[in-house]
């Protein structure tokens, strides 16, 4: 449980106590919550360095999910041509020094994408057996349980991205599972809701949720990274 990134100074005083310098940012964040959704390795290739920096800042309980770069994403073509097959090998062994903390790998494609089966089994027969990895769909098109199934099939698993701050009944199929909370704000039974789903689903596999980051205060409970305390404390928190 956590948020899509920790180097937020907004953040202060209500997450991050004053004082707390910046470099010290995810030691504290790595206190609180279980993981986080890494942005940044969706624009570039990271340092071996700054992924080592990463995974020792954080308990050895600790997950990351990185949000797979663009290129393999936003191409014209799935899996992308002209070397994509190289670059997915550089950009999986660049997470290499995260080790037993590396929990996921997010493929966030673009809301143009309309759904395309023969680019979807190109895309699976080229990911590497035994990654843990969930797919988001933000285009129609690819809301069809028949979708869900062959990623599930594949090693995967479709993200819920939820908006409306609602509940599903369930999450979608596959060896892990993968939610988004991008609403503002989500009323007392919607949180209650959430609880008790990801709570339901993680005592049968690994389960990733991270709220919406951006915009939110930090220090409501009910949304934002307020919410991700709320969700992380056991049984929820007092709020």
């Amino acid at each position: 449980m956590g948020t899509s990134g920790w180097a937020y100074k907004e953040w202060k005083p209500n997450f991050y106590p004053e004082g707390l310098p910046q470099k010290r940012f995810l030691e504290h964040y790595g206190s609180v919550l279980s993981g986080c959704e890494i942005n940044a390795t969706h624009y570039r290739l990271q340092s071996e360095e700054a992924v080592e920096r990463w995974a020792d800042a954080t308990p050895p309980d600790f997950r990351f999910a990185a949000k797979a770069h663009r290129r393999l994403t936003h191409s014209r073509t799935l899996p992308p041509t002209d070397g994509g097959e190289e670059f997915l090998e550089r950009f999986l062994d660049s997470l290499t020094p995260l080790g037993a903390r590396m929990g996921a790998v997010l493929f966030q494609f673009p809301p143009t994408r309309e759904r395309d089966d023969d680019a979807l089994g190109a895309m699976l027969q080229s990911l590497p057996r035994g990654l843990p990895f969930a797919m988001e769909f933000r285009h129609p098109s690819w809301d069809d349980p028949a979708v869900a199934e062959r990623i599930a099939g594949g090693g995967g698993t479709v993200c819920v991205g939820e908006t409306a701050g609602e509940v599903p009944a369930a999450l979608p199929p596959g060896p892990l599972a993968y939610v988004r909370l991008r609403a503002d704000r989500y009323s007392p039974e919607a949180r209650e809701g959430w609880r008790e789903l990801l709570a339901r689903e993680g005592a049968e596999r690994p389960v990733f949720a991270f709220a919406k980051h951006k915009d939110i205060p930090a220090g409501d409970p009910f949304g934002g990274i307020g919410l991700a305390e709320w969700l992380a404390a056991p049984e929820g928190g007092t709020s």
